[in-house]
C-alpha cells in the first residue's frame, strides 16, 4: 500500500477529515483500486488515503480529472434554475422560486438531471446530490411562509447574501479553478507542499472552505475534497421539521457535528457505517445533556463507547457550529474541534 498523507490536515479542523472522506470518494470514483482511509499515529494525527497506487501523480491526475468533468458545460453544476435564473438548479438551498409553476419547473429539471445521473451510472455525484438535499416546497410556517432550507445538508454552510449558492459560488468554481492546474499542483495543494486559493483570491477574509474552517486561503484542491466529503453523510427528509442530517446535533442551523478519528486502515463503506451509527452520534451527545455516567455499563453511552473501541475509533472530534454576520444572512461555521477519547488506549 502506498500512503498519500494530508500533512497539513489536522484533526480540530472539520476541512480535513471532510477533505479525507471526498478525497476517497473522489479516489474510488475515479478507479483507485482497494482505497483505505485512517489517521497516522503519534500526537500530530494525519489523515492519509492509503491504496497500491496512491501515487502523487495518480492522486493528483485523478483528482483533476474529476473536477474537469464536473466543469463541462454539459455537466450538472453548470445546469441551471431555469431559462432566466443562472443559479444552479441542484443547489439544495435557494430563494428565487415564488409560483406554483416555478417549483414545478424546478421539480421536472431536477429530476431530468437525476435521470442522465443515473443512466451514465453517475454514482457519486448522485450520492452528493442527495446528501445536499433540496428546496422544502412541502414545508410551512405558521404565517404561511414557505420554509425552503428545511430540505437541505445542515453541512452545507455557504452563505446566501449576494445572491451565492453552493453549486453556483463553490462547486461550479472551484471545478474551473482545478482544471486550470497541473496534476502536480492538484497534489500539492493536498500534500500541503502549497496553498493556492484561486477563488478565495488568497485573501485572508476567504471563505473557501464553506464553513469548514475559519475564514483565510484554503487550497482549491482541498476545498473541493472537502464539499465532495458531504456525500458520505446523507440525511433524512422530514414532512415536519428540518431534514436529520448525519454527523449533526442539535437545532437546525446550530448545534455540532461530529466525526471519529480511529486506529487501521478503513474502507469508505466501514466509514459511512461508523459515521451514521446511533453509538457515534451517543457518544458525541454524551456531555450535552444530564444522562448517566459514561462509566456505568447499562447505559446507553456506555454501550456505545464499547461499540466505538470495539471498531477502532479513538475518539470522536465534536465540532461546535457557530453563527455570524446577520440574521437574514447568518454564516456559519464549523469551529475548532473538541477531541473526546473513548478510552481505547
Amino acid at each position: 500500500m502506498t500512503d498519500f498523507v494530508l500533512a497539513a490536515a489536522e484533526p480540530t479542523s472539520m476541512l480535513s477529515h471532510m477533505a479525507l472522506y471526498g478525497l476517497a470518494a473522489i479516489a474510488e470514483d475515479g478507479g483507485l483500486d482497494d482505497v483505505r482511509v485512517s489517521w497516522t499515529g503519534g500526537m500530530a494525527t494525519r489523515p492519509v488515503l492509503s491504496a497500491p497506487d496512491a501515487t502523487p501523480e495518480t492522486v493528483g491526475e485523478i483528482v483533476r480529472a474529476h473536477a474537469t468533468r464536473l466543469a463541462a458545460p454539459d455537466a450538472w453544476p453548470a445546469q441551471s434554475v431555469s431559462d432566466t435564473e443562472t443559479k444552479g438548479l441542484m443547489s439544495p438551498r435557494l430563494s428565487v422560486i415564488a409560483s406554483r409553476d416555478g417549483w414545478q419547473s424546478l421539480q421536472q429539471r431536477r429530476h431530468d438531471a437525476l435521470d442522465r445521473l443515473t443512466e451514465a451510472r453517475a454514482y457519486l455525484d448522485l450520492r452528493l446530490i442527495a446528501a445536499l438535499g433540496e428546496p422544502s416546497y412541502w414545508r410551512f410556517n405558521k404565517q404561511g411562509q414557505r420554509l425552503q432550507d428545511d430540505g437541505a445538508s445542515r453541512l452545507e454552510m455557504q452563505p446566501r447574501n449576494q445572491g451565492s449558492e453552493f453549486v453556483g459560488s463553490r462547486i461550479r468554481k472551484l471545478a474551473t479553478a482545478l482544471t486550470a492546474r497541473t496534476n502536480a499542483a492538484v497534489s500539492d495543494g493536498l500534500l500541503g507542499r502549497s496553498i493556492r486559493d484561486e477563488i478565495g483570491k488568497d485573501a485572508a477574509t476567504s471563505r473557501t472552505s464553506t464553513g469548514f474552517a475559519s475564514p483565510g486561503p484554503v487550497d482549491n484542491a482541498l476545498a473541493w475534497c472537502a464539499l465532495w466529503g458531504i456525500s458520505q453523510f446523507p440525511i433524512a427528509l422530514r414532512t415536519h421539521g428540518f431534514a436529520i442530517t448525519t454527523g449533526h446535533l442539535g437545532p437546525g442551523s446550530s448545534g455540532h457535528f461530529y466525526v471519529p478519528v480511529w486506529e487501521g486502515k478503513w474502507r469508505t463503506a466501514k466509514l459511512r457505517s461508523v459515521v451514521g451509527s446511533g453509538q457515534l452520534a451517543r457518544f458525541a451527545s454524551a456531555d450535552l445533556s444530564s444522562n448517566a455516567d459514561m462509566s456505568d455499563g447499562e447505559n446507553p453511552r456506555a454501550q456505545a463507547t464499547a461499540w466505538l473501541a470495539s471498531r477502532g475509533v479513538d475518539a470522536v472530534v465534536r465540532f461546535p457550529i457557530g453563527r455570524f454576520g446577520s440574521d437574514s444572512a447568518p454564516e456559519r461555521r464549523a469551529m475548532r474541534g473538541v477531541i473526546l477519547k473513548t478510552g481505547r488506549r
